[in-house]
């Protein structure tokens, strides 16, 4: 297997001159997901290549809605990669390979890989369940996603309530006898998600990204929004993974909403 990774060209230009066994993670300037998404594949991508990995932290991020200024060290936090890989700030990396698509392309290989498990467990080390969730409920969280001032992409926003509605009934059914409670992560206006009110579900709409992504990661279910930001979750989730389907590929072990 990983004779045919080799194979593969890499072309990657460092600052200090020119260092093909090293790699690190695309720069860019859309939402967490998408570079926590490109951030875990680089990783994965130098394993399965030998190579070495760098970390380059975030510099501009969309979503910032305050303008906070501790917007960016608060997703640097969530991550916990600082500490945890080597990193610098100075290397200014360009590659013809996206990390994504090789992702998809080898998914069963990625999914075992031992960097997608150490990405686990650092993000995990500075986190505590307890604050996100009560143990006496088997936690099942939804992504939800909704255009939002600085993404009014439609597609992957637009899977109607009915569908996330049958969804929630047939896991009410399927884990009736683990007190289910359905947490709804999503942005917008809460009256209009007035159709999801329950006794057992808990509306969670316009949360910080960093108690959303972490309370999606280390719910018992998860199920995947069309979303680059629900799908990172589930790159990192040890729970249950029901995925409803999009351009990236599931991992093995998750479930297809199409199975429902």
């Amino acid at each position: 297997m990983k004779k045919k990774l080799l194979s593969i060209h890499l072309f990657i230009t460092i600052a200090l001159g020119q260092q093909e066994d090293v790699i690190t993670n695309p720069q860019q300037a859309d939402g967490f997901g998408s570079q926590f998404q490109a951030i875990i594949s680089s990783v994965i991508y130098a394993e399965l290549h030998n190579l070495t990995y760098v970390y380059t932290p975030f510099h501009m991020m969309e979503h910032n809605y305050d303008n906070a200024d501790d917007f960016i060290a608060k997703k640097e936090q969530l991550i916990n990669f600082i500490d945890n890989f080597e990193s610098n700030k100075n290397y200014d990396a360009y590659s013809q390979i996206s990390y994504k698509a090789f992702v998809d392309a080898n998914i069963a290989a990625c999914a075992a890989s031992e960097s997608l498990k150490k990405i686990k467990k650092i993000f995990r080390a500075n986190k505590n369940t307890h604050n996100y969730f009560n143990n006496q409920n088997f936690n099942i969280a939804i992504h939800i996603r909704r255009p939002n001032s600085h993404d009014n992409r439609i597609s992957g926003a637009n899977t109607p309530d009915n569908a996330f509605l049958y969804i929630i009934r047939r896991l009410r059914t399927i884990y009736a006898a683990k007190n289910p409670l359905f947490h709804l992560y999503s942005q917008g206006d809460s009256e209009s998600f007035k159709a999801f009110t329950a006794h057992d579900t808990v509306l969670h709409i316009n949360d910080p990204v960093e108690e959303t992504f972490t309370a999606m990661v280390l719910a018992d279910v998860l199920v995947t929004g069309a979303s680059s930001f629900s799908y990172a979750a589930g790159l990192l989730s040890e729970g249950t993974v029901y995925y409803i389907p999009f351009w990236h590929n599931p991992l093995p072990h998750w479930i297809s909403v199409n199975m429902l």
